[in-house]
C-alpha cells in the first residue's frame, strides 16, 4: 500500500510558508492543500475550520495524525522523517541557542508583533495613540535590536551553521522586511539575502504561490 504524502494545510500569507520551506530543506515529498482568506475578515473560511478543532495555519496531516503549532510540526517532521543535519543534538555546542530560537520565534518574538498589529488595526483606540501603541513600539524596537545584535556576531541564529531555527526565525525577519524597516539593520538584511539565496527557499516560494493560484482558480 502506498504511503500517503505529507499534506501541508496552507493559508496564503501565513506562517505556513516556513513549513513548506522546511520540507524543501529536508527533501520531503509533500502536497499542499491551500485555503484562501476571506476578503472582508482576513480569515480562512469554514472549510478550513472544519479540519481541526483549533484550526490554525500551519497545519500538517501525516496519515491519521493532524498537527498544529509550527514548533511542534518542525519537531515532528525532523523526528519522524529525519532532520537532514538541521537539528543539533544535546551534545552540540549550538544546541542551547538552537532551542532558544526555535521557541523564541513563536514565543517572545510574537508578542510585540501581535501588539503592533492590534494597535495598528485600531483595536485599542486610534492607531499610534493608545497605550498599546507605546508598548508595541518599545517591544518592536527591543526585538529588532536583539536580533540584530545576534546576527552581527554570527552567520546564523544558532551559530555558524544553518539550522531549522533559521527557518523558524526567517518569518520573523521577513516581518521586519515587509514593514519596510530593515534598512537600519545590516545584519538582518544580510540574513535575508542568504535566506533568499537558498534553493529550498526559492522552491518553497514557488510551491506556495502555485498552491494559492490553484485555490483561487478552483
Amino acid at each position: 500500500m502506498e504511503t500517503p504524502l505529507l499534506t501541508i494545510i496552507h493559508v496564503d500569507n501565513s506562517r505556513s510558508d516556513r513549513l513548506i520551506w522546511l520540507c524543501e530543506e529536508l527533501g520531503l515529498e509533500y502536497q499542499i492543500d491551500a485555503y484562501l482568506r476571506d476578503t472582508e475578515t482576513g480569515r480562512a473560511g469554514p472549510e478550513f475550520k472544519r479540519l481541526h478543532p483549533y484550526a490554525k495555519a500551519p497545519m500538517l496531516r501525516d496519515g491519521d495524525a493532524v498537527l498544529i503549532e509550527s514548533g511542534a510540526i518542525f519537531e515532528y517532521l525532523m523526528g519522524r522523517h529525519g532532520d537532514a543535519g538541521l537539528q543539533p543534538g544535546p551534545a552540540d555546542e549550538d544546541w542551547p541557542a538552537y532551542l532558544q530560537w526555535m521557541h523564541f520565534a513563536e514565543g517572545s518574538a510574537m508578542l510585540p508583533i501581535l501588539l503592533d498589529h492590534f494597535q495598528a488595526a485600531g483595536m485599542a483606540g486610534p492607531p499610534g495613540e493608545s497605550a498599546l501603541a507605546g508598548m508595541a513600539k518599545d517591544g518592536m524596537a527591543q526585538l529588532y535590536a536583539y536580533i540584530e545584535s545576534v546576527l552581527a556576531e554570527q552567520e546564523w541564529f544558532a551559530g555558524d551553521r544553518f539550522t531549522a531555527a533559521d527557518v523558524m526565525m526567517g518569518w520573523v525577519v521577513e516581518v521586519v522586511l515587509n514593514r519596510g524597516e530593515i534598512e537600519p539593520y545590516p545584519a538582518m538584511a544580510g540574513f535575508v539575502d542568504k535566506m533568499k539565496a537558498r534553493p529550498a527557499y526559492q522552491r518553497a516560494l514557488s510551491r506556495a504561490a502555485e498552491a494559492t493560484r490553484t485555490a483561487k482558480a478552483g
